[in-house]
């Protein structure tokens, strides 16, 4: 990478980018240029003009615990941060069909297949086949895994795997009670780096939840993982939970500061950034409260905990300070249903097309 200036760098195919103003970038970063995958709208674009046209489904976004079960235990996770003896007990795999067929019938045929599952938990993969069997009532579906299970080969699955850190901080965050490493077992963070790589062809995406002692790895992240050979990268910002504390959580001054530098890696690293620029601006301190008090996951979609039944506000659960919520997910459904930024958008692509129609016609 070549530094032009504080806020211009230009990468090693020549392109000179701009950054934000003010950013400060600890690393080098140059990352070597990816072959397009597709061409043709995204999935951001498509899903895009399908709500503009027929609105956001009720129902259309759910995410289920399958299991209560997890073979870590995470510092930040609001999974556990009740007492075990208080967790749900979990459904068969015949009881989640049934609880799944009666949402369904609550429901417009034209709603079914419903749009999209995250399955959650606990870990996931710990019940393969309540997913394998359940999964057909989605027409997308997200699996979110720790990444020490084996993945199944499953194309049809939107994988994320969650990354809180370099190595020792991941392992630090992730194994807070040290039960992982016994048995001469390696390390987390080893475990999933063969994981990934071994499985390339399921298109990964690394999911990292920003907290107040991983924040200084975000740069050490992006770099390994993408040479790694991750599809994408996403980031949430921890949510404070009732039984957590506010420790880890970053204010919002100190937020706007790491959305500044996000969005310069992003125009750093393009597309490898699942999450587009304009998402990071809705979680600015001057803009969240807006998303957050007319929380579309919360009015729009369902959670279930692990015996089936509804929880509270999202699947973070009752004990979410929603005033305070990192959770990418509003902000991303913000930008995706919000009709005047879409016009702009169209604007702006149609603009953009002409130019360089214009630019071959002359050539």
């Amino acid at each position: 990478m070549t530094m032009a200036s504080s806020s211009t760098f230009t990468s090693r195919d020549g392109r000179r980018i701009e950054l934000p103003a003010g950013v400060e970038l600890e690393l080098e970063h140059d990352p070597a240029p990816r072959p397009r995958s597709r061409r043709g709208p995204s999935a951001y674009d498509l899903a895009k003009i399908a709500f503009f046209l027929v609105g956001f489904p009720k129902n259309g976004f759910g995410s289920i615990d399958v299991t209560s079960r997890c073979n870590l235990r995470c510092r930040h996770c609001y999974y556990f941060a009740r007492p075990e003896d208080e967790l749900p007990n979990e459904l068969s795999e015949d009881q989640w069909v049934a609880r799944l067929e009666e949402i369904k019938r609550s429901l417009p045929a034209w709603e079914f297949p419903f749009f999209n599952c995250s399955w959650v938990g606990g870990d996931p993969l710990i019940r393969k086949s309540v997913i394998e069997r359940c999964k057909p009532y989605f027409r997308y579906n997200t699996i979110v895994t720790n990444g020490t299970i084996p993945l199944p080969d499953w194309p049809d699955i939107n994988w994320y795997v969650s990354i809180d850190g370099d190595a020792e901080m991941h392992e630090h965050i992730r194994d807070k009670d040290r039960n992982y490493r016994k048995n001469g077992r390696p390390g987390i963070y080893a475990r999933i780096k063969e994981n990934v790589a071994a499985n390339k062809h399921l298109g990964i995406t690394i999911a990292y939840c920003i907290t107040r002692e991983n924040v200084r790895c975000i740069e050490e992240v992006v770099r390994d993982w993408h040479e790694v050979g991750a599809r994408h990268i996403t980031f949430d910002f921890f949510t404070p939970i009732d039984g957590l504390g506010d420790e880890m959580w970053l204010d919002y001054h100190e937020r706007d500061a790491v959305i500044d530098k996000l969005i310069a890696l992003r125009r750093i690293y393009g597309d490898f950034f699942v999450i587009p620029e304009r998402v990071f601006n809705l979680m600015r301190s001057d803009k969240c409260r807006d998303v957050t008090d007319n929380c579309l996951l919360f009015e729009r979609s369902f959670a279930l905990d692990a015996s089936g039944r509804q929880k509270g506000k999202c699947v973070m659960g009752e004990a979410a300070d929603c005033d305070r919520c990192g959770c990418v997910v509003p902000y991303y459904l913000r930008s995706l249903t919000d009709r005047p930024s879409i016009l702009q958008d169209l604007g702006r692509d149609i603009a953009r097309a002409s130019r360089d129609l214009f630019s071959v016609v002359n050539y």
